[in-house]
């Protein structure tokens, strides 16, 4: 929790999370566990770290979440492991699905964010563009810096992970 309040600060105040913080979250996490458990500590950090980084990698590609964000999600997943960073991910890409649609609806962009939602998962679907997916990057969207969705989601995961 420390870890991520650290980058959640960083990251309201200048949109970056640090590469000396992720670089050393990773670091701890595998240093930590292959002390606690040896080559057994060393592949779950590393199976928290990859999970992470292969799950999120298409979110970054289509511009859905910036590097800095990945790199952070690789950490946790290094110092926590692969079901927690999974869990993780989950309730922090749900909550960030209702933030996203409290900000439309206060922005009134419900309807022409749908429109442009049907358009695209009909070009994914139905004609197969998969390039489609690639032009979101580069449309102006609505945003807001991810680790607002983060902080809650490492919330309900540690509670639920604890119960």
């Amino acid at each position: 929790m420390i870890f991520i309040s650290i980058a959640f600060v960083t990251d309201a105040r200048s949109a970056i999370i640090p590469n000396r913080l992720t670089v050393c979250g990773t670091l701890t996490g595998l240093a930590f566990h292959v002390y606690e458990d040896g080559w057994n500590g060393l592949v779950f950090a590393l199976a928290g770290a990859g999970g992470a980084l292969i799950s999120l990698i298409l979110l970054y590609l289509i511009g859905a979440l910036g590097a800095g964000d990945v790199k952070l999600f690789t950490a946790v997943g290094a110092m926590m492991g692969l079901s927690f960073v999974l869990k993780l991910m989950l309730y922090s890409i749900l909550i960030a699905g209702i933030i996203g649609l409290i900000l439309l609806i206060m922005r009134k962009r419900v309807a022409v964010t749908g429109q442009k939602l049907a358009k695209w998962l009909f070009s994914i679907v139905i004609l197969h563009d998969v390039n489609s997916v690639m032009g979101m990057k580069h449309q102006t969207n609505m945003k807001f810096p991810f680790m607002y969705a983060v902080v809650p989601g490492a919330a309900l995961t540690w509670y639920y992970s604890f119960l």
